[in-house]
């Protein structure tokens, strides 16, 4: 199914739809801008990647996660398995720094999609920015308890 088509279908009523005062926002892990609009809906596009903080370790260096949509070949292989998957994507953890990140970032929009890709590096320093002065703010707190 086309775009456009799915676009028309899930515009006003899907699962990540948030309406408040008058705003239309989206909580899609494949939208790096937060707005509900054609261009930016990441679960309808066929390579969209998403950049989500990590829920899991609070000492972590990186607190950064790519989601990254898989191709169709995999969501073939889901069905014939019966996979109730709601969401066919892989995560890529950042191991190697945020220099990474934003290469692996580049590379999967490539020279389609600038928008889009500019929005996700946004979002990828934005959430850095946050994790380091986490990290500051609990160093600070460790070196007061200690005195």
């Amino acid at each position: 199914m086309s775009q456009s088509v799915l676009w028309e279908v899930v515009k006003g009523n899907n699962a990540f739809l948030v309406k408040r005062n008058g705003l239309t926002l989206s909580t899609d892990p494949f939208n790096n801008t937060g707005v509900q609009t054609y261009s930016s809906t990441g679960f309808i596009t066929k390579n969209a990647i998403g950049v989500v903080p990590t829920q899991s370790k609070v000492n972590q260096i990186n607190n950064v996660n790519l989601v990254a949509r898989k191709s169709t070949k995999f969501q073939q292989v889901d069905r014939k398995t019966k996979n109730t998957q709601s969401v066919y994507a892989s995560t890529l953890s950042v191991k190697h720094g945020i220099h990474t990140a934003s290469r692996v970032i580049r590379k999967r929009f490539g020279t389609r999609r600038l928008g889009l890709q500019k929005a996700a590096l946004r979002k990828l320093v934005k959430l850095n920015r946050a994790n380091s002065v986490r990290r500051r703010n609990e160093i600070a707190a460790t070196k007061a308890q200690k005195k």
